[in-house]
């Protein structure tokens, strides 16, 4: 597992481990192996290393993780998407991958101040966060909040399939969070924008980061309150409601859309009359 602390963060060194990028793609060696010693790569004059934390390993010992991102594609490694690998990991290593796809997202994008232009040489040397040397300004990794939810009627779940999903597969409703707006506000009114039905009965259930750039998805339980079906166009191909005894092709259970409808399902069938 990985431990963030607030300790001073370590140069890159040959006793660390590397998480290597080259154009959004995860670079691999045999059998999915991601995490990366010094001696296994050539350092890049290019490349650019971002500290995520220390790696716990099951006998206790703990080595520096970075995250790298090359701009040209080293040799002796195969390429694999970010979405592919996340779902062939265990927990502690979907979290690891996606907080160093994030981290080094906001270190590439956020090479140059905001407010006046100017270079962001230097980072914190405790925390992730560059400081404008010209006007002060601190540039934090972004985080955006999106808010996934499953609603339920008697015994069925709504699902829906958007129209950037595959043709088989059938998800929950989310959206990004609107500023000034609650989460809960978020769910009944991403549901409202994109299926027409009222919810209620809003209730928190767990949450994940989605590092697609930069999300951090917070995920809800509701129920129906009222309303008719009508997918907005352009925004949802098609939903329904899925009896939970009937449920078609559904994410994985990696992802927190997996999650929620099989938590949800099962809810259901231990409570029949609520």
């Amino acid at each position: 597992m990985l431990e963030i602390g607030t300790h001073a963060h370590p140069a890159p060194h040959q006793d660390a481990l590397y998480i290597l990028l080259h154009k959004n793609q995860v670079l691999i060696e045999s059998e999915e192996r991601f995490l990366i010693p010094f001696t296994g790569f050539q350092p890049d004059a290019n490349m650019r290393a971002v500290y995520c934390g220390q790696w716990l390993s099951a006998d206790n010992s703990r080595q520096d993780v970075f995250v790298c991102r090359f701009e040209n594609m080293p040799r002796g490694f195969r390429e694999i998407g970010l979405r592919e690998l996340l779902f062939l990991q265990n927990e502690a290593n979907y979290l690891l991958l996606s907080r160093a796809h994030q981290l080094s997202t906001w270190d590439r994008d956020h090479r140059f101040c905001g407010r006046c232009g100017t270079e962001m040489r230097n980072r914190h040397t405790t925390e992730h966060t560059k400081i404008c040397p010209t006007c002060n300004l601190r540039h934090y990794p972004r985080i955006s909040p999106c808010i996934i939810v499953s609603v339920k009627k008697g015994n069925k779940l709504l699902l829906a399939r958007g129209t950037q999903m595959q043709t088989d597969m059938q998800s929950n409703i989310a959206g990004f969070v609107e500023a000034g707006e609650t989460l809960e506000q978020a769910v009944a009114r991403e549901v409202q924008e994109e299926v027409g039905i009222q919810v209620k009965n809003i209730r928190y259930a767990s949450s994940q980061p989605w590092s697609f750039p930069h999300q951090l998805m917070v995920g809800f339980f509701a129920d129906y309150d009222g309303g008719e079906l009508t997918p907005a166009p352009g925004e949802i191909e098609e939903a329904a409601w899925w009896d939970i005894d009937n449920l078609p092709n559904i994410p994985s259970p990696v992802t927190i859309s997996g999650q929620i409808i099989r938590q949800h399902a099962l809810w259901i069938q231990q409570n029949p009359d609520k």
